[in-house]
């Protein structure tokens, strides 16, 4: 049977009109088992912020080249530029594409008639209510979506058809949101203006809030004025009074939609723009009788009711867990032991690898797109999870294969903190927590867990990092003078009682004066670099090696290291050789050696002493050997 892979972009900034939209599109997928659906949504406004445009990035996370068609929710994608993103990539692609309501270059859009709706619903007022003044709020316009344009075009020919006056007929921009319609109500308080026969909202969210402002003054609709919008959200049904609004099955629409996509991809000829139906709600806040289903907002209002006390239960115990975790691995662990909250039966955490391997923002490139791969954090169900570690995977594959091949219907969302991208989340089914718009609220917490856990690695990274330097001499690495009085007499009785003694060296540069003399000053902290690093390579990992002056070094080592101080000039001849470091660089070396139950064993400064004493009487004598070399004879 030939198979369908099918890729749908939406925005879910309206979530009970998506949440209706999946619903079509999951039942579609399950009465076709040769489609495979994979959905890229997110939360993105039209704002056009830094954490907008990172929302927006889940649209490039998929190569519509592997991909048979696209189904684009146009009108739910409220960023112009984001929309015009999508349209590049389809038109790059070469496939098949269906938009929604919102017509874009390349493909086939289906929606509906928003200018007869919006018409109709106004008529209903004017013919049957006998409203003659009107304020009408207006949805976004001159985004580069025509929904909001159309539906106000629709209201003009209502009002100018039935005979209303321009002085009676007002316009107030809006942009779709809840708080719009607040705002006009608020104002209109503010400033004492006479009512209108009706507010007409360009959708239900305007409306609603429009309603609520004006009823927390103790004005009423119908009795004050009449209110329609347009969507019939489930918050219109249960609104009170029941919103008179315009109703479209947005889940048969996608379903459709679907439906004409994979025609198209089987060579069906096209079709520019196919209409929807549409249907009038006219209810009590216009002044009809109420047409809700008392049935149905009980069921709804009952299984939101328990699924609240149990989703905020879960939530309480992620939280806790999430906020303790201390590092990357157990936070991906927690969201898997949590995975239930979703409300779906599998769920895979992706995140980019280049996140996941480092924390400091100053390694990363482009940290608003994802990265080549990806790091698949959970998967799951527990017993599923095939893998030993945390695998890695291409990012063009979404998801490892051995997955992909399985599901059918998937929903990917992005993860990202502000402006850079955490990685991804991937789900085999619609949230539950998504009807009550619970969702968003849940990634917004687990992005705020990970800047947590982010913040809090980094911190212990540069405690280390100052640890290292309190102890640590810059020059040379080694241990300093607090370090010597943190770890020395530690590694000297560690020592005495696990290797049966130590050896003790102490160590001079010879002639380091001449080399600064000639060479200069930077060449002589080249020596003592030089110096330290080779006795590093030539002492063990567990001894304790310090730079204990100017040009001086002690090594507290094992009492079985006889050789120490003599395979040390070695190296370090050798070494100085190898590199051509200019001028030669030796050194002096006193060691002495103290046994576990020697009688009146020397404390750790004893040694010292004792070995800085035998380093200048070698030093000394090499001096005089020196001299007496270069003194001519008598018979010369």
């Amino acid at each position: 049977m030939k198979t369908y892979r099918i890729a749908f972009l939406t925005c879910d900034w309206n979530y009970e009109l998506v949440e209706s939209t999946l619903r079509g599109l999951k039942d579609y997928v399950a009465e076709h088992e040769n489609v495979y659906l994979r959905i890229f949504d997110c939360f993105g406004k039209d704002q056009g912020t830094e954490a907008d445009l990172s929302e927006y990035a889940i649209y490039g996370l998929p190569d519509l080249s592997q991909f048979d068609g696209v189904l684009v929710q146009g009108n739910q994608i409220v960023l112009e530029s984001a929309r015009a993103f999508v349209g590049r990539m389809i038109r790059d692609a070469g496939i098949p594409a269906v938009t929604i309501d919102c017509p874009m270059e390349g493909c086939v859009t289906i929606g509906i008639d928003n200018r007869q709706a919006q018409y109709e619903m106004v008529e209903h007022l004017i013919r049957q209510h006998g409203v003659r003044r009107m304020v009408y709020l207006t949805g976004m316009l001159g985004n580069g979506s025509p929904e909001g344009q159309l539906r106000l075009d629709g209201f003009l020919d209502a009002c100018r058809l039935n005979g209303l006056r321009e002085e009676d007929v007002q316009v107030v921009p809006g942009s779709w949101r809840t708080t719009d319609g607040r705002e006009l109500a608020e104002r209109w308080l503010r400033e004492k203006k006479d009512l209108p026969d009706a507010f007409v909202c360009a959708n239900d969210e305007m409306a609603l809030g429009l309603l609520e402002a004006f009823a927390e003054r103790g004005i009423f609709s119908p009795d004050s004025f009449l209110v329609t919008g347009f969507d019939n959200l489930n918050s219109a049904e249960l609104s009170i009074p029941r919103l008179s609004t315009v109703a479209r099955d947005n889940g048969e629409l996608d379903y459709y939609a679907m439906d004409r996509l994979i025609a198209l991809i089987d060579g069906s000829e096209e079709t520019e723009r196919i209409l929807f139906p549409t249907k009038m709600v006219f209810s009590e806040s216009c002044g009809c009788p109420n047409k809700a289903v008392p049935g149905t907002i009980r069921d709804r209002y009952f299984h939101q009711t328990r699924f609240l006390k149990s989703f905020h239960n879960r939530q309480e115990a992620m939280a806790e867990e999430m906020l303790a975790a201390g590092g990357l691995p157990e936070l991906m662990d927690t969201v898997n032991a949590h995975r239930e909250i979703f409300g779906c039966e599998r769920i895979w955490l992706c995140v980019n690898d280049w996140y996941y391997d480092s924390f400091d923002k100053e390694q990363w490139h482009d940290s608003r797109s994802y990265g080549e791969n990806m790091v698949l954090g959970t998967c799951g169900e527990a017993a599923s999870w095939p893998w030993t570690d945390f695998p890695r995977f291409p990012r063009r594959e979404l998801l490892p294969k051995e997955i992909l091949e399985r599901e059918r219907f998937l929903m990917f969302y992005p993860l990202h903190y502000n402006s850079y991208s955490i990685g991804y989340l991937a789900l085999s089914d619609i949230s539950e927590a998504s009807q009550s718009n619970l969702h968003k609220s849940l990634f917004n917490f687990m992005e705020v867990a990970f800047e947590n856990v982010r913040k809090k690695c980094l911190l212990r990274q540069f405690n280390t990092m100052l640890e290292s330097l309190s102890i640590h001499d810059g020059l040379t690495g080694l241990y300093n003078r607090v370090g010597y009085e943190r770890y020395a007499r530690a590694t000297f009785e560690r020592l005495l009682e696990n290797e049966g003694g130590v050896r003790i060296l102490f160590a001079d540069l010879d002639k380091l004066k001449a080399i600064n003399d000639r060479w200069g000053h930077e060449a002589g902290d080249e020596a003592i670099r030089l110096a330290a690093e080779v006795l590093r390579e030539t002492c063990r990992g567990d001894d304790f090696l310090m730079r204990y002056g100017g040009d001086e070094f002690l090594v507290i080592a094992s009492c079985r290291e006889t050789e120490l101080d003599q395979r040390y000039r070695e190296n370090l001849d050798r070494c100085c050789r190898r590199d051509g470091f200019p001028g030669t660089v030796s050194v002096s070396v006193g060691s002495v050696t103290a046994h576990r139950g020697d009688p009146d064993t020397p404390t750790l400064d004893d040694l010292i002493r004792r070995a800085d004493v035998l380093m200048y009487e070698r030093k000394r004598g090499r001096r005089i050997a020196t001299a007496a070399r270069e003194v001519p004879r008598e018979d010369e």
